[in-house]
């Protein structure tokens, strides 16, 4: 999902005295040495303390500016965990780079305490190929956890530098990584066009990707001397940026994490306890015309609750495609409902992966509580008096023979 940065429009400041800042150096408020595997220390300096940590992974290079704008971060009720790519060798007494496998030690030894809260992280420019490789190491390690929110890179350098493709290649594990991400990219038309191709990269291995395009930035803005009053106005911003696209991917990870407990545990086409009515639901299509479920009294409707960065939710669509067209319209209608999304970005992913039946918007997420949503997708099958006869939480294969079977058996509808 690709959105444009909207900040100068609304941000009321007096940029003058914004621009080309000496960076002062700051202290942390905390620096501490951990010893990794290969006996190297790594430093780790916090800023802040606050219920969600993040992680950066820096480079040397940078660290004077990295210092203040972590110093403004922690001012924003971030906690901030910087610590450089290089580490010191114990026996050899001198700097060397951190590996993936002691860059995974260093995210496990980051997770906090308190299980409830979020570890993120965080990196840039170059240093996000590090970033990348080694959660993707600590991954193959660990597996996952719920307390990994997710993973922000700004303008980030993951194209492999002797590639003579067409098309940008990437790191391996910018292929691999499976986790919540946001990018913050400069709109630079050759950076966004490589930015497009790393979203793509990124979706490979089922990554949800949000993509903020920033205006009138040019790469490395947060992190050098600023070329403009509106480059320096996006500097000012980012500490706010950065808590909007940490909530955006707080919630993300949970409830991907709901969607994937749901199509392990839940056995297929569960008996719906009340067979009672289904709730109401009455909300418009992205045809604009309005959409009644009590209009299909008569048939079989197949509900189905989804969104668009539900990986399971778009794997379902061409199963949902091809039970519709095994059963006659007059017997079997599928109807789908978007939870919490606009029309224009529904209709921009249905460009890419159409949905042959209507897709209803419910932007407000209105629908959530009268149909006790607990996971997407989520998914009623309803009998033709309109009663609640069978569900599903999680994604399926809806084109499977069982499938149509059961539902030709206990719907009392045949296929084509």
């Amino acid at each position: 999902m690709i959105r444009t940065n909207y900040w100068l429009a609304v941000a009321v400041l007096t940029v003058s005295n914004l621009l080309i800042p000496a960076f002062a150096t700051e202290q942390a408020d905390e620096s501490v040495k951990v010893t990794l595997s290969g006996q190297v220390e790594a430093s780790i300096h916090r800023f802040g303390e606050a219920s969600r940590r993040i992680l950066w992974i820096s480079s040397a290079e940078t660290q004077a500016a990295d210092f203040s704008l972590a110093k403004q971060l922690a001012a924003a009720d971030l906690e901030i965990w910087l610590t450089p790519l290089q580490g010191l060798s114990k026996t050899a007494q001198t700097q060397q780079a951190l590996s993936s496998a002691q860059l995974a030690e260093l995210i496990q030894e980051s997770f906090p305490s308190k299980t409830d809260n979020k570890l993120y992280i965080f990196s840039t420019g170059e240093a996000a190929k590090a970033a990348v490789t080694s959660l993707r190491t600590w991954q193959e390690a660990r597996g996952s956890s719920t307390q990994l929110g997710g993973l922000i890179l700004a303008y980030p350098k993951l194209e492999i530098s002797k590639s003579t493709a067409t098309e940008p290649l990437f790191i391996e594990a910018a292929y691999q990584l499976k986790l919540p991400i946001y990018i913050f990219q400069p709109s630079q038309k050759l950076k966004l066009k490589t930015a497009e191709s790393l979203v793509n990269a990124f979706e490979k291995a089922d990554s949800i990707v949000y993509t903020e395009v920033v205006n009138d930035a040019a790469t490395g803005y947060l992190q050098r001397e600023l070329k403009s009053e509106e480059e320096a106005l996006q500097a000012s911003v980012f500490p706010a940026q950065l808590t909007q696209a940490l909530d955006k991917l707080g919630e993300a990870s949970s409830q991907v994490a709901m969607a994937k407990t749901a199509e392990t545990d839940a056995p297929a086409l569960q008996e719906h306890p009340t067979k009672e009515l289904a709730p109401e639901l009455r909300l418009t299509d992205l045809q604009g015309k309005t959409q009644d479920l009590k209009d299909y009294r008569g048939k079989v409707v197949l509900l189905n609750f989804w969104a668009t960065w539900c990986p399971p939710c778009i794997k379902e669509i061409p199963s949902l495609n091809n039970l519709q067209k095994k059963f006659s319209t007059d017997d079997f209608v599928v109807l789908s409902v978007d939870i919490g999304e606009e029309p224009k970005d529904i209709q921009a992913f249905l460009e890419h992966i159409p949905a042959d039946y209507p897709v209803l918007v419910d932007s407000t997420s209105s629908s959530t509580e009268p149909w006790q949503l607990k996971a997407f997708p989520s998914t009623y099958l309803i009998d033709r008096k309109g009663q609640l006869r069978y569900m599903y939480f999680g994604g399926l294969e809806w084109d499977e023979p069982e499938i149509i079977e059961f539902i030709e058996k206990n719907l009392e509808i045949l296929a084509k």
